[in-house]
């Protein structure tokens, strides 16, 4: 029989879907609070799904030749602000409670190309 060492174990675990590393997680953190006791009453959370990037594209295909110089905040198909300032268009995210908008600065139309650096 091999012997098991915390590497070999760590490469195991480094190959787990992030769910079932969550799961690790929460079993150890349960054991390291009561060492003696099991693992009852650990509650297992499911992770909070990426939203759908397919709408924000559609929204920008559609409207960003609207908001050109501008920041927008797009949450889905909905514009939730639009502002010369940075800072307003991500406080207005942040008081509209959107989960993950789409902020973003959309170029001018007569905007030189970007080439790179």
């Amino acid at each position: 029989m091999s012997e098991m060492t915390v590497e070999s174990l760590f490469n195991q675990i480094t190959v787990l879907p992030v769910s079932e590393k969550l799961k690790l997680r929460a079993l150890l953190d349960a054991q390291l609070k009561n060492p003696a006791g099991a693992t009852n009453g650990v509650k297992f959370v499911k992770p909070i799904p990426m939203p759908d990037p397919e709408p924000n594209r559609r929204w920008m295909n559609e409207h960003a030749h609207e908001y050109g110089g501008q920041w927008v905040a797009v949450d889905g198909d909905r514009l939730i602000a639009h502002s010369e300032s940075a800072d307003e268009v991500f406080a207005a995210a942040k008081a509209d409670g959107a989960y993950l908008p789409l902020v973003t600065f959309i170029l001018p139309a007569d905007a030189p190309p970007f080439v790179g650096v």
